[in-house]
């Protein structure tokens, strides 16, 4: 059994399932695209952050090295500056981003590539204050240090960081995770694995569908809106699956939806559901966007973590009968490319006919990019007065009983759509086509790698717009097939439309 690091020991604040899986090395494997980038991003903040005190030294060293390496530069007057200097105390480890000697004692800075303050980074620096203070060293004050929002390419490295104090506040928290230490210890090494406690929270976790629903298909984080109270009474009576929710339970109007088509195994809708697709005006214009942000601007005048986008994809219907015309944008990843993508996006849009986006995402771009560009704000307000979407139109009024609680594209598309998928693209979604523009963007790719990868984000993006075209064909199929008011099988609504 690994020794705990802060990712288990914090983990096993809030899951026991997943500590546990992290530290016997369950939930080891290899990193997406966009996992890998924002590590790499992390890192690169790192070095940026020690650069701020240049006489600094790191311990490069791993293990019994690297606990040996620390305690030799800490022991040397000298040696004002530390940077990952390693702790071990008993089962638990931990490296402190960089270390200052001062007078009084070390000053800990815990470094963040994140321009805002989490109330989670407390226990991280609570942890590493910790095992450093377990290990008989003074920590005389603890500092976050995050990235600042101000910063803009050519700046000076020292512009790029805000330091913010939290020595009282972290060193009362390291005080009440001493307590906890001894349990983490003995929960997380058991040979197998602990049962844990179903929380409201377990319905935020990435890993809950794979690894923590007990095998349920259809388990009660799928009912919308779940409230603590229907929880905690539902956990009460020891229901975990939708199916097993006794018929006189109250529930909403739109968790009791759910529920029917759970238990039918048939898709329901609302009635208000064609009047909402009616209200539409065509030709429709099907729109979505790709968009960049990282923690060092890639481009001059833009903060850190601004949403640049760079892409486009629009499809048009004339009518019902399906799209006729195809429009994309894919900026020169070289330069920022924000108005040229705006002035296109007016001229590609058009003046008539409702525009249809998948969550409110595109508004907010545009909302930016009118901001950003006053001379263009009319006509890209104008955009967003025609704007609808999509995904709202089926979260209201649609469920398909393999949307398993959730109406996001990834979802809606396999359930009603089947012919369409994502599986055989290069770039399989948001996170790796911002990643892949990104290291376009910093030179990361020569020019034969360049052209395949603009290539591949042509096809994403294409896709993105082309499945809200035959997700909004499916519904008006189902308007017209439901005989018997709301309800109606897969099976029957996939072969009316595709017969």
């Amino acid at each position: 059994m690994r020794n705990v690091t802060k990712a288990i020991f914090i983990e096993s604040l809030h899951c026991q399932v997943m500590a546990w899986k992290m530290r016997s090395g369950q939930l080891d494997g290899e990193l997406s695209i966009g996992e890998r980038f924002r590590m790499e991003q992390g890192e690169e903040i790192g070095r940026r952050a020690r650069l701020l005190f240049p006489d600094g030294l790191l311990v490069e060293e791993k293990g019994n090295s690297a606990l040996m390496r620390t305690k030799q530069l800490m022991a040397e007057p000298a040696v004002k500056s530390i940077f990952e200097a390693y702790f071990l105390v008993g089962q638990f480890v931990a490296r402190a981003d960089i270390l200052l000697r001062k007078a009084d004692g070390w000053h800990m800075l815990e470094v963040k590539s994140s321009a805002k303050e989490k109330k989670e980074y407390l226990d991280d620096m609570a942890y590493t204050t910790m095992l450093i203070q377990d290990s008989e060293v003074n920590v005389s004050r603890i500092s976050l240090v995050i990235i600042s929002k101000d910063f803009r390419l050519g700046m000076d490295n020292e512009r790029l960081f805000t330091i913010i104090d939290h020595t009282g506040d972290v060193l009362d928290r390291a005080e009440e995770l001493k307590e906890m230490r001894e349990t983490v210890d003995e929960l997380t090494s058991v040979l197998e694995q602990p049962e844990g406690q179903l929380t409201l929270e377990c319905k935020k976790c990435p890993r809950f569908r794979d690894e923590l629903s007990g095998n349920a298909d259809n388990h009660i984080f799928d009912l919308p809106r779940l409230s603590k109270k229907k929880f905690a009474e539902l956990s009460q009576m020891k229901i975990t699956e939708i199916e097993n929710i006794p018929a006189d339970y109250r529930l909403t109007a739109h968790q009791e939806m759910v529920r029917k088509s759970v238990n039918s195994g048939e898709i329901f809708a609302k009635a208000s559901l064609g009047s909402e697709l009616d209200k539409l005006t065509w030709p429709i214009y099907y729109l979505d966007f790709e968009t960049v942000m990282t923690a060092i601007p890639l481009y001059p005048e833009i903060a850190p973590y601004t949403q640049v986008p760079f892409q486009y994809s629009i499809h048009r219907s004339a009518g019902p009968q399906g799209a006729t015309e195809h429009f994309e944008y894919l900026a020169n990843h070289e330069k920022d490319c924000r108005r040229e993508l705006a002035e296109n996006l007016i001229r590609d849009l058009g003046n008539f006919g409702s525009v249809m986006m998948y969550t409110p995402f595109e508004k907010r771009i545009i909302r930016e990019l009118a901001e950003t560009y006053p001379d263009l704000a009319v006509e890209l307000n104008k955009i967003i007065s025609r704007l609808d979407d999509l995904e709202a139109i089926i979260r209201k009024n649609f469920y398909h009983p393999d949307f398993h609680g959730s109406t996001s594209i990834k979802k809606t598309l396999p359930a009603l759509v089947p012919e369409l998928s994502y599986e055989n693209l290069e770039i399989g979604e948001g996170g790796a086509a911002l990643s892949e523009f990104a290291y376009m963007a910093m030179g990361k790719y020569g020019r034969d790698e360049v052209q395949k990868k603009r290539k591949d984000l042509l096809e994403y993006c294409k896709l993105d717009t082309l499945a809200m075209v035959k997700l909004h064909e499916r519904l008006m199929d189902f308007t017209r097939s439901s005989s018997n008011g709301d309800r109606i099988s897969p099976s029957s609504i996939l072969k009316t439309a595709y017969p």
